[in-house]
């Protein structure tokens, strides 16, 4: 038995919107990568001390690194509202779609039960990021992603190499780009940062949100969503458009690709099949919400009874 329609659309929809939203938060990454190159460009460049067009080794210069150190401080601290703003215009979205598929699912027309979901939701996913009341907290872990020392550092040490080695500034400019702006083999130094944690964002806010509104309404199955695609985890092979209880799902902690089958053909991609991944054993794993691990594409899909129990048989078959 396959999912019904309306519900199997539902779930695609989100599915849809969240890839888009990732996608629309990496061209605004890559934007601020080149509004970075230009203002270290605008206000760097002029203060080189150069001769014959090269940068010399000088005191001077080397006091520059400060003046980068600054630069890229201001441009972080420009950077981090309209980051918040819009990972929160994705989040609501997602609050939406949810919403919808919820009161389809169960027939339910109770907005006062998703609104107190949605708050409790909030508070809960906002802890995890580090957001308290719209802003970024100190030492949280959005406050130590966008504030990415790892690019500052990789800036600094590249300035002080192309004093030391007197390049010629035409040089030290394509080095600039290359680093922040990245190239056909690599992303940039800003991308690379999000790019690891920008999908987990919106998976586990959908994650937290739906599986709060199925704790409110007592729900305990759900189908593990999501397309496969060449390098899906053995794992998430295993589980896509299967039926499972919170019961199951805690049983994940200690999923190994030897308890599995497959389907016919499929290789799998993990040496030691008698091992527990990597993507599922690391500290604070939680099946519900990491799902396959970090950077998971599925997502559960939460089921009434009926519907479940129904489709149970018929996987059972």
């Amino acid at each position: 038995m396959k999912l019904p329609r309306r519900i199997s659309e539902l779930l695609d929809r989100k599915e849809k919107f969240m890839l888009s939203s990732e996608i629309s938060l990496n061209r605004n990454l890559r934007k601020m990568q080149s509004l970075l190159v230009s203002k270290i460009t605008a206000e760097i460049i002029p203060q080189l001390d150069m001769s014959g067009g090269k940068i010399r080794n000088t005191l001077k210069n080397y006091r520059l690194l400060t003046s980068l150190d600054k630069v890229y401080t201001d441009f972080q601290k420009g950077q981090r509202i309209p980051f918040v703003n819009e990972v929160g215009k994705s989040v609501d979205g997602i609050v939406r779609l949810n919403t919808t598929y919820f009161e389809v699912m169960m027939g339910l027309e109770t907005p006062e039960i998703f609104a107190s979901v949605a708050e409790s939701a909030a508070r809960k996913i906002s802890l995890r990021l580090g957001l308290e009341g719209g802003k970024i907290v100190n030492g949280g872990f959005f406050d130590t992603l966008t504030k990415n020392e790892a690019l500052l550092l990789d800036l600094k040490q590249y300035t002080a190499q192309a004093v030391t080695g007197q390049i010629p500034t035409r040089d030290y400019i394509k080095g600039l780009n290359t680093i922040i702006g990245g190239d056909e083999t690599k992303p940039g130094g800003i991308e690379k940062q999000f790019n690891r944690f920008a999908h987990d964002i919106y998976m586990q806010y959908d994650s937290a949100y739906s599986t709060a509104l199925a704790d409110e309404i007592g729900m305990k199955y759900f189908m593990y969503i999501g397309s496969l695609v060449k390098d899906s985890r053995d794992f998430s092979v295993d589980h896509a458009g299967t039926i499972f209880t919170r019961e199951d799902a805690e049983k994940w902690r200690t999923w190994t690709p030897e308890k599995s089958e497959y389907p016919a053909g499929y290789q799998v991609k993990q040496r030691d099949t008698s091992a527990i991944p990597s993507y599922l054993s690391y500290a604070g794993y939680d099946p519900i919400l990491d799902r396959g691990g970090y950077r998971c594409r599925h997502h559960l899909g939460w089921l009434n009874t009926s519907i479940a129990e129904r489709m149970l048989k018929a996987q059972k078959k």
